[in-house]
């Protein structure tokens, strides 16, 4: 399937109907594959910039549905911003397989060329949204790339990926994680958290684990604030 062309989006993408946000599916190019993805392009008198969302891990059922993800699409959206949510390689109906994070940076890279190309002004502030996964593979693409002015990191799982390259960073940054989750341990983060470099800002979801069930809602707060005060 071919990826749509911007004014095709713009004829099935509406930022609201009913309360809701709606998304136009797309398909980004990737080298040679294509990446399903979900686009919302927000109306010209909201518009504040753009978000890529970073799903969780493929290899355990990570998609671009995911729940955290979906709530953070519609706080995003909320804001003013136009959103773009997408499956790495081998999820869903994107090309290619899973390629231990080196191929899914490159997914990022395509990802992020894709909404810059589809925003109406390249001076709109790119953010990057990362959960879990998506964050060890996202972010350092997001780091190096002058379109992305603030980077979000829920539950980075410190236990598992080295995210050092995070450490002399002066890009707006917020870090979310749950009291409970054991892959990234409140008093880990927060350890790290005090040796990043400004700006930064920290949320601890009391109660909440590694996947926030029943929890999500309380995402939503953080994610406006970071948001609105870019």
């Amino acid at each position: 399937m071919k990826s749509g062309s911007l004014s095709e989006i713009l004829l099935n993408v509406r930022s609201y109907l009913g309360g809701r946000i709606v998304e136009g599916k797309v398909f980004i190019p990737c080298n040679r594959i294509q990446l399903e993805g979900l686009m919302n392009i927000q109306e010209a008198f909201s518009f504040k910039g753009g978000v890529i969302f970073c799903h969780p891990h493929p290899q355990f059922g990570g998609d671009m549905y995911n729940s955290v993800i979906a709530t953070a699409v519609e706080a995003a959206s909320q804001e003013g911003f136009s959103t773009l949510r997408f499956n790495f390689r081998g999820v869903g109906e994107s090309g290619g397989s899973y390629s231990e994070g080196i191929g899914e940076m490159e997914d990022v890279e395509a990802a992020i060329d894709y909404l810059s190309s589809g925003l109406r002004d390249s001076n709109f502030p790119l953010i990057l949204l990362g959960y879990s996964f998506g964050a060890w593979t996202g972010l350092p693409v997001a780091a190096k790339d002058e379109r992305v002015k603030g980077m979000v990191a829920i539950a980075p799982p410190l236990r598992i990926y080295d995210f050092g390259f995070l450490n002399e960073c002066k890009k707006k940054k917020l870090l979310i994680a749950g009291s409970e989750d054991p892959w990234c341990p409140a008093s880990v983060l927060e350890e790290w958290y005090q040796h990043l470099e400004e700006p930064k800002s920290l949320a601890i979801i009391q109660g909440a684990d590694h996947f926030f069930i029943f929890y999500t809602h309380l995402l939503t707060q953080p994610l406006r604030e970071f948001l609105r005060n870019l």
